[in-house]
């Protein structure tokens, strides 16, 4: 098995490291301008994050290619078995690297959870919030045909006539 694929995949391994830290950053500073309702930061966080997620995709797109063209699969077992192949200066780097990615990764969809969680609770204030001012009762709300809420008061009254 070639040298450069091993160092080829140390370098990737790496990168992905990086950009998981990046997008760490990034996903904090979602956070801060969702408490702050910052719409202008948002639009910019959001941009990051979607360039950052592109280049996450090409990196583990770059890695899977590497594990094949070492002959082995994509995947966890294949990984492992790849590992036992790597020359002794390079298994543990790797190794620690691997590990830092996937405690990154978890920690990524912890901190995108939260985001989560604090867009969905502002969109639902937001929805009381519109209801109210157009004199809905969240009596009346119902979800329509194609899942989204609907407000079934006025069919009720055609329903009568």
């Amino acid at each position: 098995m070639s040298l450069d694929l091993h160092a080829q995949f140390a370098t990737l391994t790496r990168q992905g490291c990086l950009l998981f830290s990046s997008l760490q950053e990034v996903l904090v500073q979602e956070h801060s301008v969702l408490e702050q309702r910052d719409l202008e930061g948002l639009k910019q966080t959001t941009r990051n994050k979607h360039d950052l997620l592109l280049k996450i995709e090409t990196n583990i797109r770059e890695r899977n290619q590497t594990l094949t063209l070492a002959g082995y699969s994509p995947s966890e077992t294949g990984f492992e078995s790849f590992s036992d192949e790597l020359p002794a200066s390079l298994r543990d780097a790797v190794l620690s690297d691997w590990q830092q990615l996937k405690q990154q990764l978890s920690d990524v969809r912890e901190a995108s959870k939260r985001n989560e969680q604090i867009l969905t609770r502002s969109k639902q204030n937001v929805d009381q919030l519109l209801a109210l001012l157009q004199g809905q009762q969240s009596s009346n709300v119902l979800y329509d045909p194609a899942g989204g809420k609907g407000n079934y008061a006025a069919q009720r009254s055609i329903g009568k006539a």
